[in-house]
């Protein structure tokens, strides 16, 4: 149903990608999950979930094997099997509460030394299974010392503790008159406990000292987490487990909390996953689980219940669930096993446990989960953004104990196979469809109740006019599942890529590594908690023929989702939450009689042997001749049109490498025409290769193309063996991009993208973005240029683009890994000769330059392009000018004190908004910060959003002056710590690295310079620099962004539509967006009503680089 996403400042969005890169299964894919919002602390990684598909979780499901009892009263029980490349230790046992702890322990050295040698050794090449060891044996060749030196000596050894706690109880628990509670007792958890009754006690620790903190609610579990300097960790478990041993949950903090949650449900409103969930879910039957409104709001808590009852039940509810028998525990740092076997016992044994069994599902299952029409009905739904999509979706038995096999898996590997006589590929050549998802994703679609398996078709126009070719498409490939029966060498090849990619997996991040395996404790035997969600233990016929049988049988739903009416179709029903219109209509006899009469389609079948999958797995690092490794990536080619940056890996020790490009040129910068041929090249070329490529991403072997600011962007990475092949590949399909254009398929792609940027327009986020941008950087198109550029281009304008393209290129590149110096330089020579490319000859043609806001208050106040959306966003921007070490360190700092009382006092106590965050602004080198909020306009005016932003300055002011010296110096120090903090894994050293050549500042040890300035920095210097940012007339430059939503709670609010509303998406691409600027006749306010005229106007700085001393 909804899966976490991290919740992040992003620095820079890349653009859109049309299709997905790697596959199309639905397994690792997964759609939106409740969270409690934080903010990251400044200077802290961008960080992405990728909790991977778990089986539903069973109460009576076995933790261990044989268990050994300490004289302690703790049961000890199997020791997790972990990677070979994994240099953690494991330790998986009970406490006599009855809480499940896995602790895991990083052997890491606290300070690492930069050297400059090599280990000759010889890398083992068993190929034999998956190379899965117990997490207390060691490995031959994944625990030596790191050969070759750190990517960076700056005080290197810091790492992050993290912790997270699971507990086996969701929105499956809710009770019907009060839906959401699972999800509201979430946030109320965190409101003080008994031991420290403070409300932002445990926040204001946690990022006091550097670290972050989140929470989700899924179906049948709810988690929290932190991650914090391992410093730290003793404190912050303290606080973390009070939480849950000793909750206040007090009345006042119940009816603030409740206005967060129905925050939080009105900023996912329109969100169609969500929509559609709950649309599911509202044609299940009333008495499932599955019915229930688990997001929660203002209705559920509020409208549907007393404020005592509420407070009542919601103790009741934490005192019957949260129980320590139910809960699982996971903690990760750099400490011994005893060590922290002792802080779990210490904290953790607090908890009470009350052995009452979990709730009793046992009379739910698939077969009575929806209503009969389910099955018999199709349904038409009105998306709120532009979406053509086709699902057809089998309710299918749960999948409790197949985890060894996983029959969903496989089938969905072969279903969403998008490689030669795929289902994909026959849609997408008959231009019917441009993408197909299989399978199920953990959550909604997969529970301890029911899996829904469902293919989900992104259709073309075309393919809206021909639903019944595509579910004859769909239906034939069912029979050829049907008739070909289970395929043990295609198992066997899917076994070894995932045996593979789990013997040399990379490191996560300590609070992504928590937090999953927090999750797979609940599903998994403790042998099993790290392999079950990843390996294809054994081939079992029967369990795949089981699943395929089902998938034979006439049970499906039918779902088409359109802007674009089909056929007319009136949407004449309204789902009761989110308010989503649709239509149900007897399923046609003619597609009921396509599922009976279905037979092969000769283009349709199962793949093929993989040519990528790769056999070479030597560590070049190790070999007796190899090379000095240098601390810093070196350029060793220097040419006109390209300079390539290499450094081999002899840290992670792994066989991957990654590859990055940037085809720079003049166009993309010269106006929103070219801009957009850019995008449209790159979705274009994606498309072209997606065939051929398929396979080498199933293998491994991995590629991103997307449009930037200057030009093209190509990332490779994967096992090194055949890398090199996919980048001649891509650039040779660069070459011959105009060989393979075509006119049907210009003509979808183009749609595609005017659909794309569409949605985007529509959001308010992304609007304020936008329009925040265009005032600040030079030569920004935003979205609704591009909208509006896109609707003449033509594909003759797009042939000629791709040829005038690569006339005037700078090519900027990057390799990083477990590759040779001569084979880089073989990657680069070879890419010059399939693209030819020519020098730019005026270099200042891809300068990119800021703009000086003016001195004063200025506002740029517009109507959101989405009429019936109250959501509102609110970004109150501080120019502070061009960069300077102090400068950098004082913002650096600042944002970091600021972040904590801002979240307080305009998120928790005002209840502005559920999205209140802080952050620095780097445009080309010009420094600022900004606060933004996200907020709705029928609650909270945007007036009154930017009178409480002016007040928290001045509050924040006095915090500053009231802070104790030793709160001052623990941020300070958190600050520095987090500059300490090593890469985990060579993507992030490789991003880091990448940042300093595409910004051609090339400091690769930037952190530790940084260091030096925050060093010297005391808490009047941070005063006095916020003064004058903020306060100082003669300094402040504040630019204020508000795009406005629907300020009542009216009818067309409530999500009726008007006769306007009516008219299809597809005609809503040709429109013209006009934008509604707002004002008013406050004193001292400079009000922006031409966006275009006002942005040329301002000042340019000059080109701006940082240099330290």
């Amino acid at each position: 149903m909804r899966s976490h996403s991290c919740n992040v400042l992003l620095v820079m969005i890349a653009c859109f990608t049309i299709f997905a890169k790697n596959g199309c299964s639905r397994s690792a894919q997964v759609g939106p999950l409740m969270t409690r919002k934080r903010a990251l602390s400044p200077g802290s990684k961008l960080v992405s979930s990728n909790t991977l598909q778990k089986m539903p979780a069973r109460e009576e499901l076995p933790l261990h094997g044989a268990a050994i009892t300490g004289e302690s009263g703790i049961r000890y029980l199997d020791v997790p099997d972990k990677s070979f490349s994994d240099k953690k230790q494991y330790r998986s046992l009970v406490l006599p509460n009855g809480l499940h702890a896995l602790l895991i322990s990083d052997p890491t050295e606290r300070t690492q030394v930069a050297r400059n040698t090599t280990v000759a050794e010889e890398e083992d090449h068993s190929e034999d299974g998956a190379s899965v060891t117990s997490a207390t044996e060691e490995p031959s060749d994944s625990e030596d010392e790191d050969d070759g030196s750190e990517a960076e000596d700056d005080g290197a050894g810091e790492k992050l503790a993290a912790a997270a706690l699971s507990i086996g109880v969701g929105s499956f628990s809710d009770p019907r008159p009060v839906q959401g509670l699972a999800h509201f007792l979430e946030h109320m958890i965190f409101m003080g406990s008994k031991k420290y009754p403070t409300e932002n006690e445990y926040d204001a620790y946690i990022s006091k000292c550097g670290g972050f903190d989140n929470a989700v609610t899924d179906l049948e579990e709810t988690t929290f987490y932190f991650e914090i300097d391992e410093e730290y960790l003793d404190g912050a478990l303290d606080r973390f487990s009070s939480l849950f041993a000793s909750p206040l949950m007090l009345r006042d903090s119940i009816c603030r909390e409740r206005d967060a949650v129905e925050s939080e449900f009105q900023t996912n409103i329109n969100s169609f996953s969500s929509m559609r969930e709950q649309l599911m879910g509202s044609l299940g039957r009333e008495e499932h689980p599955s019915s229930l409104f688990s997001w929660g709001n203002l209705r559920t808590l509020k409208d549907n219940v007393t404020d005592d009852e509420l407070h009542k039940i919601l103790h009741q509810f934490q005192k019957r669930h949260y129980s320590a028998h139910r809960m699982h525990f996971a903690v990760q740092a750099r400490m011994s096993l005893d060590e922290l076997e002792q802080l779990t016992v210490k904290y953790l044994s607090s908890i009470p446990s009350n052995n009452l069994p979990a709730d009793d599902f046992s009379a739910f299952n698939e077969l009575n989960a929806f209503k009969p029409d389910f099955f018999n009905k199709v349904y038409y739904v009105k998306p709120k953004s532009n979406i053509c999509r086709l699902d057809v979706t089998w309710c299918l038995p749960p999948s409790i104990e197949d985890y060894k096999v996983k029959p969903v898996d496989y089938l969905s590997y072969l279903l969403g196979y998008e490689g030669k006589h795929s289902l994909t590929s026959y849609l997408r050549n008959r231009t019917l469809a441009l993408d197909v998802q299989t399978g199920a994703s953990y959550g909604f679609e997969k529970n301890s109740l029911f899996t829904l398996f469902a293919v989900s078709v992104t259709m073309t126009d075309k393919g809206l006019e021909n639903v019944e070719e595509i579910l004859k498409a769909i239906y034939s490939y069912m029979r050829l599942l049907k008739e070909t029966g289970p395929v043990e060498w295609l198992f066997d090849e899917l076994k070894e890529i995932e045996d593979t990619s789990f013997r040399y997996r990379k490191e996560k991040e300590a609070s992504d590594n928590v937090e999953e395996l927090v999750v797979n404790m609940r599903y998994y035997p403790s042998k099993d908690i790290i392999t079950g969600s990843e390996l294809y233990y054994h081939y079992d016929a029967n369990e795949i023929r089981k699943v395929i049988d089902n998938l034979n049988k006439p049970n499906f739903n039918i779902m088409i989702s359109s802007s674009k009416p089909y056929n007319g179709i009136v949407y004449d029903r309204k789902e009761k939450w989110f308010g989503t219109e649709y239509a149900e209509r007897d399923m046609p006899l003619e597609w009921k009689n396509l599922w009976s009469s279905a037979s092969s389609i000769p283009e349709l079948k199962l793949q093929e042997r993989n040519q990528y999958i790769s056999s070479d797995f030597t560590i070049f690092a190790k070999q007796q001749d190899a090379p000095l490794i240098p601390v810093f990536p070196e350029k060793i080619m220097d040419r006109k049109n390209c300079e390539l940056w290499y450094r081999q890996d002899g840290k992670f020790n792994l066989p991957t490498s990654l590859m990055y490009f940037y085809f720079i040129s003049p166009l993309p910068m010269h106006d929103p025409e070219c801009a957009t041929l850019t995008s449209l090249y790159t979705a274009m070329l994606k498309f072209q290769i997606a065939e051929d490529l398929y396979p080498a991403t199933v293998a491994g072997l991995n590629y991103e193309i997307y449009a930037s600011e200057k030009g093209i962007i190509l990332k490779v990475d994967g096992y090194n063996q055949k890398l090199p092949i996919i980048v001649d590949e891509i650039t040779r399909a660069m070459r011959d991009f105009n060989k393979n254009i075509n006119a049907d398929v210009f003509d979808v792609i183009k749609k595609k993208l005017a659909k794309a940027y569409y949605n985007e327009i529509i959001k308010a986020s992304k609007l304020s973005r936008d329009f925040r941008l265009k005032v600040v950087q030079e030569n920004f198109w935003t979205t609704l240029e591009r909208f509006n550029a896109l609707k003449n281009l033509t594909i003759d304008a797009l042939s000629d683009f791709s040829v005038r393209y690569f006339h005037q290129v700078k090519i900027q590149s990057l390799i990083q890994g477990n590759t040779r110096k001569q084979d880089a330089l073989d990657v680069m020579s070879k890419m010059l000769t399939n693209l030819a490319p020519g020098e730019i000859l005026n270099k200042s043609l891809t300068e990119s330059r800021a703009r000086e806001i003016p001195l004063g208050n200025n506002y740029l106040t517009v109507k959101s392009f989405r009429e019936n959306d109250v959501n509102t966003v609110t970004t109150t921007f501080y120019q502070a000018g061009p960069v300077t070490p102090s400068i950098n360190a004082q913002l650096e700092l600042m944002v970091m004190l600021i972040e904590e009382p801002l979240f307080d006092i305009l998120r928790t106590k005002e209840q502005l908004g559920y999205d209140v965050s802080v952050t620095i602004r780097d445009n080309f080198g010009i420094l600022g910060y900004s606060v933004t909020i996200h907020s709705q306009e029928d609650k909270f005016t945007y007036q009154h959003i930017d009178d409480r932003i002016e007040d928290f300055n001045g509050r924040f002011v006095q915090i500053l002056n009231d802070m104790p010296e030793e709160d001052f110096q623990l941020v300070k120090s958190s600050l520095l710590k987090r500059k300490q903090i090593i890469d985990t894994d060579l993507k992030s050293e490789m991003n880091r690295n990448w940042a300093e050549i595409t910004t051609e500042e090339y400091i690769f040890n930037r952190n530790k310079l940084e260091m030096e300035h925050i060093e010297r920095l005391d808490k009047q210097n941070i005063i006095d620099f916020y003064n004058q940012l903020v306060f100082d007339n003669q300094h402040r430059r504040k630019f204020s962004v508000q795009v406005i939503g629907c300020s009542e709670k009216s009818i067309l609010c409530n999500g009726e539509v008007s006769e306007k509303d009516e008219e299809t998406e597809i005609e809503d691409l040709d429109k013209e967006f006009t934008i509604h600027y707002l004002t008013t006749d406050k004193v001292g306010r400079n009000y922006v009503t031409d966006i275009e005229r006002f942005g040329k106007a301002l000042n340019v700085y000059p080109v701006t680089k940082i240099q330290f001393s």
